[in-house]
Formats: structure tokens, C-alpha cells, sequence
């Protein structure tokens, strides 16, 4: 498990600085702001954001061969925040399926049964949610330690003490 999340880090850490942009190539634009005036700024044509105050006006002119500056593009700052949250993302869901098919295969093995034999051992087979049902589930407390859970992150517990607590499970 601490694999997968070296793992997931480390794609994480890679998608993150594959999307630091140092801004190398910049183009003066116009951009309208608060109350509908425009502004010469710089704008960086890989990420789309804004990296400069106002240029004055005759600076952003003669810069642009004595043209208005083209128009502030939104849409390439867009594209570019949306395919960086889209990469977080996919990461953070690929990280999940490969996490859960790890659980599935743990919950299959000798070592999750006998685990899951001491804790109904120290329960007596009663339920440690209502303490009146009898305890047919092992409920982790934490994922934290998955594979290598300490006993007191497990619980027995019933099934409607189970479903309490996964409601999200219902729907």
C-alpha cells in the first residue's frame, strides 16, 4: 500500500511540475477589467495567465508595430487550468481503483481471515457498534495500515452497524 502512494506522489509531483510554467514565450494583449476599461498586459501564450501590471498604452502599441494588441486570450488560460485539474484528477482516481483492487485481493488472503478471526475473538462475537447484535462484519476504522492493520483499527461489527456506517454505500 505505501507503494501505491509513493507512487501515486510521484506521478503527482511530475503532473504538478509539468504544469509550473516559467512563462517563456509572452505576448502583450488587451484585456478588459473591472468597470469595462482595457489594460496592455502581458500574457503567456503556453499557460494563458496574466504575468505583468498594465503596460502603458503607447509602450503596448509600439510593441505591436502601432496596433492595438490583440485580444486577452480567456480561453487558452481555460484549456490550460482545465487539462491541469483533468491530469489531478486521473491521478487521484487511478490511485483509487488501484487501491481498492489491492483491498479486494488483501480481503481474499490467509492473513486478512486471521486477522479478522482475532477481532471477533476479542468481541466475543458481539457487535462493538450496538453492543447487542451479534458481529458478522470487520469494519477497518482506518486504511492507513491496510495489510498491516494494528487490531484497535479494526472493529466487529453487525450489519446495520455497518451500513450506518457506509450510508454512502445505499445510494
Amino acid at each position: 500500500m505505501l507503494a501505491n502512494k509513493l507512487s501515486k506522489q510521484k506521478r503527482m509531483n511530475e503532473h504538478i511540475a509539468r504544469y509550473d510554467c516559467q512563462h517563456q514565450s509572452k505576448e502583450v494583449r488587451s484585456q478588459v477589467v473591472a468597470g469595462g476599461s482595457v489594460q496592455r498586459v502581458f500574457q503567456c501564450l503556453t499557460c494563458g495567465q496574466r504575468v505583468s501590471n498594465a503596460v502603458p498604452k503607447a509602450e503596448a502599441f509600439r510593441l505591436c508595430g502601432g496596433n492595438e494588441p490583440p485580444p486577452f486570450d480567456e480561453a487558452l488560460r481555460n484549456r490550460w487550468n482545465s487539462e491541469r485539474r483533468a491530469g489531478i484528477e486521473a491521478i487521484r482516481e487511478s490511485d483509487e481503483t488501484e487501491f481498492w483492487v489491492s483491498y479486494e485481493a488483501y480481503l481474499s488472503s490467509d492473513a486478512w481471515a486471521n486477522k479478522r478471526a482475532a477481532v471477533f475473538t476479542r468481541a466475543k462475537g458481539v457487535c462493538e457498534g450496538c453492543g447487542q447484535n451479534a458481529a458478522t462484519q470487520v469494519h477497518h476504522l482506518s486504511y492507513e495500515h491496510v495489510g498491516n492493520e494494528f487490531l484497535f483499527q479494526l472493529v466487529a461489527i453487525c450489519e446495520p452497524c455497518h451500513e450506518r456506517l457506509h450510508p454512502e454505500d445505499k445510494e
